[in-house]
């Protein structure tokens, strides 16, 4: 009989606030997630890879840089996971603007889970080689003037790196701190997307939202980091589920191009908010830590963020 697994919010984890300047004008993607993922793997494929970039026939695969800092290899995987997923950062762009003069700056964030979070520096070296080469279709060039930690303090200046700042907390740490502070609210718990949702609930893409499916989505994104970290634990049971009071939901489609596949993609989901009448504390402690990991599909490509509100 195989022994069931607990799991755990002990998961290692950094958020990291990167600032970004342009070294010319030029233009960007709307979205550019989805830019700054890809073009910090090709990165760390050109920095790193010692074969031919066919990591799937590559004898090196198991001690591959790429393989562990853009792929976060897995050893075991939760049965529904089928396709390779990128469990071990989450890259975070919600300015939409598409042009900026030369001097403009941007800001994006860097979230490294579990072992991830050893690997700063070759993120780093990516990211900043990303910026001499260029984002987007325009190739806009731009260099990273400072990288900030989880609290705000800068770890990088412009060439200077100060590793004694680079201060560690964990999943479980982040959901404590929120849930003193949005207990100390009374009022109705409200939940908006500032991204769309990408998720299936009984076989079906969703058009609105449903609380069991909404803890059940976060719950899976912390199963799939338990597995990361080595811990092969099972989604919970859980008793009840957050009773929704009132929503609003619309359907949201975000094109990008695929320069993987060379041609232009439609991601689509829902956005909106979600007012809540009741919000079980075991369900809580996984919506606060859906904050960090973000929910549903293509989360890769920005989709999947919201905060958690509490009205006074």
């Amino acid at each position: 009989m195989a022994m069931e697994h607990t799991i755990t919010f002990d998961i290692p984890y950094i958020r990291l606030g990167f600032h970004a300047e342009l070294l010319s004008s030029a233009r960007m993607p709307e979205t550019k997630t989805a830019a700054l993922r890809g073009g910090m793997g090709e990165m760390l494929l050109r920095q790193n890879c010692v074969t031919d970039w066919k990591c799937e026939t590559c004898r090196f695969r198991k001690a591959c840089v790429v393989s562990h800092t853009f792929y976060s290899a897995m050893e075991k995987k939760p049965s529904y996971v089928t396709s390779p997923e990128s469990v071990g950062y989450l890259i975070e762009c919600t300015d939409t603007h598409t042009y900026f003069k030369k001097g403009g700056r941007f800001e994006f964030t860097l979230t490294l889970f579990g072992d991830s979070v050893v690997f700063f520096n070759l993120y780093l070296q990516a990211l900043c080689q990303l910026g001499m080469t260029g984002l987007g279709k325009d190739k806009a060039r731009f260099r990273i003037c400072e990288v900030r930690n989880t609290q705000g303090r800068t770890i990088v200046r412009d060439n200077e790196v100060d590793m004694s700042r680079y201060c560690i907390d964990t999943v479980g740490g982040y959901i404590k701190k929120r849930k003193e502070k949005l207990l100390r609210g009374t009022g109705d718990w409200r939940l908006t997307f500032i991204t769309p949702l990408s998720m299936k609930y009984q076989q079906e893409y969703m058009e609105q939202f449903y609380g069991e499916a909404l803890v059940k989505g976060t719950a899976r994104r912390i199963q799939m980091l338990n597995y990361y970290i080595g811990n092969e634990a099972d989604v919970p049971e859980f008793s009840a589920y957050p009773e929704i009071r009132t929503q609003s939901a619309s359907p949201k489609t975000v094109r990008r191009y695929s320069g993987t596949q060379d041609s232009r993609m439609a991601l689509r989901g829902i956005s909106g908010t979600v007012t809540f009448n009741t919000m079980p504390e075991e369900c809580l402690d996984y919506l606060i830590a859906g904050e960090l990991t973000h929910m549903g599909k293509n989360t890769s490509f920005g989709f999947g963020i919201y905060h958690i509100y509490r009205n006074k």
